[in-house]
């Protein structure tokens, strides 16, 4: 394995897309299964600890968070061992009280302002938390939001 370098992939991002490119490109140049997720390991540790080292480095408490954030982000396209599979969904505990109460209002259909009011905080607010939540469940809109929570028994019906 001390052949395999992780080397930036030109317009590759991380995350799941950028994560099966590099098995992809890997695999093409012969490498076994078990290499390849070593490699994707390798690189994706890697990764996670320049980040956090950066973040160590930032005297910006807030681009600090988001370094560390995209760290734990990037952590978890770690391919699991073999014979483990990672959970499709996610766990509810993820989701923090407020958040959690953010979701339930989504699913009537008000605009996030009048959630900010019902809630006694800013629009912006909301928004941080919807965002938090979209990004959570794995989703981009507000309808998959609110079918992810029911699938995943976080709200009712």
């Amino acid at each position: 394995m001390s052949d395999v370098r992780c080397a930036p992939v030109s317009g590759c991002a991380l995350g799941e897309n950028g994560v099966s490119l590099l098995r992809g490109r890997l695999r093409s140049l012969s490498y076994e299964a078990t290499s390849v997720d070593a490699a994707v390991t390798t690189c994706l540790v890697w990764v996670a600890g320049v980040l956090v080292g950066v973040a160590g480095g930032i005297a910006d408490a807030r681009s600090a968070g988001a370094l560390v954030h995209e760290a734990s982000a990037v952590l978890a396209e770690v391919p699991a061992p073999s014979g483990h599979t990672k959970p499709s969904l996610p766990a509810p505990h993820l989701l923090t009280d407020r958040q959690l109460a953010v979701l339930r209002q989504l699913q009537e259909e008000i605009p996030l302002r009048q959630i900010a009011e019902r809630m006694y905080v800013s629009y912006n607010t909301i928004k941080s938390h919807t965002r938090a939540v979209y990004h959570k469940l794995g989703v981009c809109s507000r309808a998959e939001a609110v079918a992810r929570a029911r699938e995943l028994g976080l709200v009712q019906r």
